[in-house]
């Protein structure tokens, strides 16, 4: 039974998954992307050993989104003639493929890591939410990259029987063999991501403007790059606090960076996941965030393996003071963290889409 799955671009953190599908599938899994890469990614990987092809594709920016209007999907459908189709985002080439396949006997499996509240902020128009009340309840089946998705697809009328979670995974064995006790690093705290208003860095600054107050050898790690670096690194040294940038890492080298700190400061306006929890937990880096990001809550557990804290500064001051002053607090985060990240990893995101799948099969 042939399978595709259409979605944006590639990522580094679902390239052995799409690997492992392709080999558990005999080969009938293909995978087909929008594009290459988008302006706002600078990462470079090597691709998993699958099939995959990028379409002829016509797109525009949307805030700091990319949405594709006009592709030639429907003549790479007709060719390929797909059973079942997995549709990741709801842009122009996955509305055509839904209607190619209401009219071909395909079946249709939505896949998102969206939440209610990344959504919401989004501000989507009438127009865009009439659209998933329309589409989402004539879906086959739903992958989820959290349990917030899950609830996402069931606010459009989803059927939780039908939903299953794909975890979004890292190289989990690199960050491991990178691994440092985290009472012998370097630096106390890590900023990593893009450098744009959406990741609040200035909220972190602010945190570590004070913190400098009280500890003056804080050292600090910088990692990413964006339109806001040239502020970012202004504000740094107006504060007066030891940092050392490391610019943008790619995917295959940060895990030296998260290993190198002690804590990762993760505020954000919203992140519909956030895979830089996925990596800091991976480094044994205990995560203090909020609950704007769709991590929190789920892999980061407050008081297990970091925090999950109200957007106060003086709150997050005083969780960084007490945590960089209590070794043995900090080494229970460190090994929570690590244990935390186990189960995201690509054969169980794999498994996911397998077990979807079957169910699909079961239930024509």
């Amino acid at each position: 039974m042939k399978v595709i799955y259409l979605t944006n671009i590639p990522a580094p953190y679902r390239e052995k998954c799409h690997e492992i599908i392709f080999k558990k599938l005999n080969n009938s899994y293909s995978v087909i992307y929008c594009s290459k890469i988008e302006p706002n990614r600078k990462w470079f990987f090597l691709f998993g050993k699958y099939k995959k092809s990028f379409l002829q594709s016509f797109r525009i920016n949307l805030g700091n989104r990319y949405i594709y209007l006009w592709s030639n999907i429907l003549s790479i459908l007709k060719k390929e003639e797909p059973k079942i189709i997995i549709l990741s985002g709801l842009s122009g080439p996955m509305i055509v493929s839904f209607i190619w396949a209401k009219f071909s006997k395909c079946k249709i499996i939505a896949s998102s890591d969206a939440t209610i509240m990344s959504e919401n902020l989004q501000g989507l128009s009438i127009i865009h939410k009439a659209l998933r009340f329309f589409l989402y309840p004539r879906m086959d089946a739903y992958l989820g990259a959290s349990k917030k998705t899950i609830k996402l697809f069931q606010h459009y009328g989803a059927n939780k029987k039908k939903c299953f979670i794909s975890p979004f995974a890292i190289n989990n064995k690199k960050f491991k063999k990178d691994f440092k006790k985290i009472n012998l690093r370097r630096y106390d705290i890590i900023l990593c991501g893009q450098f744009i208003q959406a990741k609040l860095f200035d909220f972190s600054l602010d945190v570590i403007q004070e913190l400098y107050k009280r500890k003056k050898n804080l050292k600090i790690k910088l990692v990413g790059d964006g339109p806001l670096k040239n502020h970012i690194i202004k504000r740094l040294k107006k504060i007066g606090v030891s940092y050392r940038y490391s610019g943008f890492v790619q995917p295959d080298k940060i895990s030296k960076e998260y290993t190198s700190a002690k804590l990762f400061l993760f505020p954000t306006k919203t992140d519909a996941w956030g895979v830089v929890a996925n990596e800091s937990c991976a480094a044994g880096t205990p995560v203090i965030t909020c609950d704007n990001a769709g991590a929190a809550n789920e892999l980061i557990i407050n008081n297990i393996n970091g925090y999950v804290l109200k957007m106060n500064i003086n709150i997050w001051v005083k969780k960084v003071e007490n945590l960089l002053n209590s070794k043995t607090k900090l080494h229970k985060l460190s090994i929570n963290a690590l244990n935390s990240i186990k189960a995201y990893n690509s054969d169980n995101a794999a498994k996911s889409i397998i077990n979807a799948l079957n169910f699909i099969k079961k239930n024509k």
